[in-house]
C-alpha cells in the first residue's frame, strides 16, 4: 500500500524526531526517504547546523526521483547545554564521554517541537503549504520525550532503533534485571536472564554502562532512555527477519506490539551491482586528504579479498596505546590495508615510520573515508570494526566478513551476534577499555584474507547479502513489513481525517452544538 498515487491529494503525515548523534541522523533520513518514496509526507525534525548539513542530500533525494519526494527539513533550534562547549548541536564534534550530556539535554527541543505541533494541527486546508496533520511521531530510542509531546496533541508514537533487534533484546534484559551484579570474576560466564533463547556472556563483555555503579546518574539516564524506548504504539527496526529473528521475535513477546523489521534501511544501490562509482558515501565526516578517485586507484592494484578496511565510525577513537597495538598487528600480518583514521593533532599513537614501512601494502586516510565504496570494493576481503550498527548492516549487505573490536553501547552485544550467532566474524579485544594483542590482530587479518576459514566467513556473509537483498525486494519480508507499516499509517491517517471532518463539520454547522451523528461526514 503506496501513496503515490495520491499526488497533490490527502496523504499520511509522519514526523521523524532523531537523537542528535551521526549515527542516528543519517539511518533516519534513509528512514524519511523509504517512506517518503512510499507516498508518504515526512517532516524531519532536527536543529539548524544539522538541517543545513543535510538539506544537500535531501535537496539531491528530491531531485532525483520521480515523483517528487516530500521530504520536509524541520530545524528546532536547540537552547545552550550546559557542559558541551557553544554552537554544539550533534555528537559530532563531541568526545564520546559528553554524548549522555547531549542525551539528557535534547528534550530542551520538546517545547519547539510542541509549538511546531500545534501549528500543524491548525493548519487550515487553505494554506499556502498544504498538508494533513501529523498521524505519528517517529521517535529515537533516545528521545523518550516525543511520547509525551506526542500524547498533548494524541498523536501516537512509533520508536525506530538504528540497532539491531539481537541486541536490544540483550540490553532490556541487563536493565530490568542486571545479572552482572551476581558475579564476581570479570571472566566467568552467566547467563543473560528473560531472554527466549540462550545466551552467555562476561563481565568483561559488557559495555560501560553495565560495568560501572548504577548509583552513577548519567549511565542511570541511558538505561532509563533505553527502557522507556518500548512505550509507542510499536517499533521499527533496522534489520531483516532472517538474519535477526531471536532478536525480532522477542522484543514482539516483550512488547506486545507490532514490530516491523524494515532493513536494511540502507542506500538502494547498495545491491544494485551496477559499478562501484555508483555506491558512493556521502561526505558525513571531517575532509580527507584522499580523493575517491585515488582511493578507487589503490584499491584497483590490489587481488580480490586481499585488503582490510580499519575504520572505528564517526564517535569512537583509539588512545595512544590502542592505536599501537593495532598497527603492530597490521604490520606484522603482512597483509594489505586502508585505515581511515581520525585526526588528533600530532599524537596519533602509530609507531614511528609505520606509514613509510607500509607504504607498499598499506594506506593511512586521515580523517572521512568513503566507507561504502570501500566495501563495496572486490579487493577488501575483511572490514575491521567498532559494531556499529549502520557499518555492520554495510558489511552485511556488501558481504563482508568482520574484525571486530567494539566500543560502547549496544556494540559489544552486537559483537557476539556476528561472531557466534551469525559465525561472520572474529573477535580481536571486547569492548573499548581493552587493548588488542598484536598476536591476536595478526592472526585474524591472517584468518580472513588468506585461510580457508576466512573463506568460509565470507560464503557466510555473502549468503546473508543474498538475503537482504531479498528482504527488501517485492514479497521479501522488509517489504512485506514495510507495507504493514504504511497500512497503519493509512489507519492512523484515516481516522485523522475523519476527526478533522467532525470539527469542520461543526464549525459549519453546529456553531457549537449538539450535533446530528446521523448526518456525521465521515470523510473530508
Amino acid at each position: 500500500m503506496g501513496y503515490g498515487s495520491h499526488g497533490g491529494g490527502s496523504r499520511p503525515h509522519v514526523v521523524t524526531v532523531p537523537f542528535l548523534g551521526q549515527g542516528h541522523l543519517i539511518p533516519f533520513l534513509e528512514l524519511a526517504k523509504l517512506l517518503a518514496s512510499q507516498g508518504l509526507i515526512v517532516s524531519y525534525v532536527s536543529t539548524p547546523a544539522n538541517v543545513a548539513r543535510l538539506q544537500p542530500q535531501v535537496d539531491k533525494m528530491v531531485q532525483s526521483s520521480n515523483p517528487a519526494l516530500d521530504i520536509r527539513l524541520v530545524s528546532l533550534p536547540l537552547p545552550p547545554i550546559e557542559g558541551l562547549p557553544p554552537g554544539i548541536e550533534s555528537s559530532e564534534n563531541i568526545p564520546l564521554h559528553m554524548n549522555g550530556i547531549l542525551m539528557k539535554s535534547s528534550h530542551k527541543l520538546a517545547p519547539q517541537l510542541e509549538q511546531w505541533l500545534e501549528l500543524q494541527m491548525n493548519r487550515s486546508k487553505s494554506d499556502c503549504f498544504p498538508s494533513s496533520p501529523p498521524v505519528c511521531l517517529i521517535s529515537d530510542m533516545f528521545t523518550s520525550w516525543v511520547h509525551d509531546s506526542g500524547a498533548k496533541f494524541g498523536v501516537p508514537t512509533v520508536v525506530f532503533h538504528t540497532s539491531g533487534a539481537f541486541a536490544m533484546s540483550v540490553m532490556h534484559s541487563f536493565i530490568k534485571y542486571t545479572p552482572q551484579n551476581d558475579v564476581e570474576a570479570d571472566d566467568e560466564y552467566f547467563d543473560v536472564p528473560n531472554l527466549s533463547f540462550d545466551f552467555k556472556l562476561r563481565k568483561s563483555d559488557l559495555p560501560v554502562i553495565f560495568r560501572c555503579a548504577e548509583t552513577n546518574p548519567m549511565n542511570n539516564f541511558v538505561r532509563e532512555e533505553i527502557s522507556r524506548s518500548m512505550e509507542g504504539q510499536g517499533v521499527i527496526f533496522n534489520t531483516f527477519y532472517e538474519m535477526d529473528p531471536l532478536g525480532v521475535d522477542h522484543i514482539k513477546s516483550l512488547t506486545g506490539r507490532p514490530v516491523w523489521s524494515i532493513g536494511p534501511v540502507l542506500p538502494k544501490n547498495i545491491f544494485d551491482g551496477e559499478g562501484i562509482e555508483r555506491v558512493t558515501a556521502d561526505k558525513r565526516g571531517k575532509a580527507a586528504d584522499i580523493g575517491e578517485a585515488e582511493c578507487l586507484q589503490w584499491l584497483d592494484s590490489r587481488n580480490p579479498n586481499s585488503v582490510v578496511f580499519v575504520c572505528f565510525g564517526s564517535q569512537s577513537t583509539l588512545n595512544e596505546e590502542q592505536t599501537e597495538a593495532l598497527a603492530r598487528g597490521l604490520e606484522a600480518s603482512q597483509q594489505a590495508f586502508i585505515w581511515a583514521i581520525k585526526l588528533r593533532g600530532h599524537e596519533t599513537g602509530l609507531p614511528e615510520g609505520f606509514e613509510e614501512r607500509t607504504k607498499e601494502r598499506g594506506l593511512v586516510i586521515w580523517g572521512w573515508a568513503p566507507q561504502l565504496l570501500i566495501l563495496s570494493h572486490p579487493s577488501v576481503g575483511a572490514f575491521l570494526s567498532h559494531c556499529g550498527w549502520n557499518s555492520t548492516l554495510e558489511s552485511i549487505s556488501l558481504g563482508v566478513p568482520m574484525i571486530t573490536w567494539p566500543m560502547f553501547a549496544e556494540q559489544p552485544f552486537t559483537n557476539k551476534f556476528l561472531v557466534n550467532q551469525l559465525q561472520i566474524a572474529e573477535q580481536i579485544c571486547s569492548n573499548m577499555d581493552g587493548v588488542a594483542d598484536e598476536k591476536v590482530v595478526k592472526r585474524a587479518v591472517i584468518k580472513l584474507l588468506a585461510e580457508e576459514e576466512g573463506e568460509n566467513m565470507r560464503r557466510r556473509a555473502q549468503e546473508l547479502r543474498n538475503k537482504a537483498k531479498m528482504a527488501v525486494e517485492e514479497e521479501g519480508s522488509a517489504h512485506a513489513n514495510l507495507h504493514a507499516f504504511l497500512d497503519y499509517m493509512g489507519k492512523l491517517h484515516d481516522k485523522a481525517t475523519i476527526k478533522q471532518g467532525v470539527k469542520e463539520y461543526d464549525a459549519q454547522y453546529c456553531n457549537g452544538s449538539k450535533r446530528n451523528h446521523t448526518h456525521l461526514p465521515l470523510s473530508a
